[in-house]
């Protein structure tokens, strides 16, 4: 399956009296970049948890964030003393040293972390830590689960509309063959003329002067032809949509190889729009490079 880098996911949940929240967003990024906000009585987890994002995703940018929700209802919130007096201690050596004159107040000192929490990991049991960080990875990698859902999701609706543009490319490409038969057939009408009127004007008295100039001209035809020929661009842009399909059909990490093949078809289209000198190619040429355009704007969400 082809998977989108955008998504969100979120849960909340309980551990013995604590209530926790999990929420973890996906953007667009070349490559995986993870970045986690835990509680410090989490920290232990980041690393297990770095390796589960890890596992599931291959690209994007990712937030994950843990939050306490608090505990309880019924449950006594925790004061400690001892970072209380120390906050205290700093806000008046802080207020002295720059000239403060105002007081020093209980909100300031509550603006300190843990002052006043509803729990710490201080006051659990070794198995209570234990069974907490088991419960946050299993409600990690719930959460995580939704977020692949919903990447899984949005990567089949992208999928879809790059298949869809592909079946418009595919129908320029039809028009420029035909189109390109008709410069040819146009080039050779206009030579030809060119060639009889020459002829008229300056008659050869030899007939084996005549040959010769015809062969010779006959020559510079098929040069021409070749020059203004767009055939080989017409096929390596038709192999670049195959290989796109087959691409898309295979399923996972394509985003980058996609990348590669867009700029490859931007390439023949370029080639071929400074060959054929036809205004008919060139307006289909722009079409095609907008229909380009679209495909890798499409794939920049692709992982």
């Amino acid at each position: 399956m082809i998977h989108s880098m955008t998504g969100f996911a979120s849960t909340v949940f309980s551990a013995g009296e604590d209530s926790f929240r999990i929420e973890v967003k996906s953007l667009n990024h070349r490559f995986l970049d993870l970045k986690l906000r835990i509680p410090r009585e989490l920290q232990a987890l980041e690393a297990p948890l770095r390796t589960l994002l890890e596992s599931r995703l291959k690209r994007g940018s990712v937030d994950f964030w843990i939050d306490r929700q608090g505990k309880k209802s019924g449950t006594v919130p925790h004061l400690d003393l001892d970072r209380a007096r120390s906050a205290m201690q700093e806000l008046t050596r802080l207020r002295s040293e720059l000239g403060i004159r105002d007081e020093v107040t209980l909100q300031d000192l509550l603006s300190f972390p843990e002052v006043l929490s509803s729990g710490s990991a201080s006051e659990r049991t070794e198995e209570e830590q234990a069974l907490l960080e088991k419960e946050v990875l299993r409600a990690a990698g719930v959460v995580i689960d939704d977020l692949v859902r919903m990447r899984r999701g949005e990567g089949e609706r992208l999928t879809a509309a790059l298949f869809a543009l592909l079946e418009g490319l595919r129908s320029a490409l039809g028009r420029l063959h035909a189109q390109r038969e008709q410069v040819r057939s146009r080039v050779r009408e206009k030579v030809k003329k060119r060639i009889e009127q020459c002829f008229e004007a300056y008659s050869a008295p030899e007939e084996r002067v005549r040959a010769l100039l015809e062969t010779r001209v006959a020559q510079e035809v098929a040069y021409s032809l070749e020059k203004l020929d767009i055939e080989e661009e017409l096929t390596r842009f038709e192999g670049h949509l195959h290989a796109i399909a087959q691409l898309l059909l295979e399923g996972g990490a394509v985003g980058k190889r996609l990348d590669f093949l867009f700029q490859e078809l931007n390439r023949e289209v370029n080639t071929l729009a400074n060959k054929s000198q036809d205004l008919d190619i060139s307006r289909e040429a722009v079409a095609l490079k907008a229909g380009i355009e679209q495909l890798r704007e499409q794939s920049l969400n692709l992982e």
